[in-house]
């Protein structure tokens, strides 16, 4: 099933035990090949980072030479150091990104692997809350129209939702075939600006102060519980 997939980016983490001895005179290049073992970054990848931090920059075709290794290798050593965040390049020259590889790691590795587990996770939600989406067409392909969402279970609107739904441009037209929960954390000002309309054929439960801001938008068909 996996040849159904275009793998964008790739990350390997290994948890490693840090021995306790490190000869003092190695300790610093110890400690980098051990953060980049850690990240998934066999030796010639490591050796690679080092020359380049010792360098400053580099080609592709500098690389193949320093290492006898092809081009094409080269340049995928240089990949996997670029997804990792330690390598940036400027045309043909590569750098490193940032000056120390706890500053690559914080400020671009984590955002990377972060924002890649939230959209998993997002995925994941679409099944667990059975959601079904309507008006494809005004959804992807003609910018500037409201989304219509459809959930056919149960559903709570939290903020983190509607953050989501904010961040990606969209407002949305909800239609919750159940009961649909707005939860306590919701910000009215936001709610408003990203929800055009909502339809209820089940309860609704909703903050007062949620209810206040879009009573003018909602319609619900069965009771309406305000908390």
């Amino acid at each position: 099933m996996s040849e159904e997939y275009e793998v964008l980016a790739e990350w390997i983490v290994r948890k490693l035990r840090l021995p306790e001895a490190i000869p003092e005179e190695k300790r610093e290049e110890y400690i980098k090949r051990w953060v980049m073992y850690s990240l998934g970054l066999e030796k010639t990848a490591q050796d690679i980072y080092l020359y380049i931090e010792k360098k400053g920059s580099v080609t592709s075709t500098e690389i193949a030479k320093q290492f006898d290794i092809s081009p094409n290798t080269a340049r995928k050593y240089l990949d996997d150091l670029h997804t990792l965040g330690l390598v940036d390049y400027i045309g043909r020259e590569y750098r490193l990104e940032f000056r120390s590889l706890s500053k690559a790691i914080e400020m671009a590795l984590i955002p990377r692997i972060e924002d890649t587990l939230r959209t998993i996770a997002k995925t994941a939600r679409l099944v667990e809350r059975e959601i079904t989406y309507t008006g494809v067409a005004e959804m992807i392909g003609e910018g500037g129209k409201v989304s219509k969402i459809v959930f056919m279970a149960p559903m709570e609107i939290n903020n983190r939702l509607l953050e989501s739904w904010f961040r990606a441009g969209r407002k949305v037209s909800i239609k919750c075939m159940g009961p649909l929960i707005f939860t306590m954390d919701v910000d009215p000002e936001l709610a408003d600006r990203v929800i055009e309309k909502v339809v209820v054929m089940g309860p609704l439960t909703i903050p007062s102060q949620i209810y206040a801001t879009l009573s003018d938008k909602v319609k619900a068909m069965g009771t309406i519980k305000i908390i």
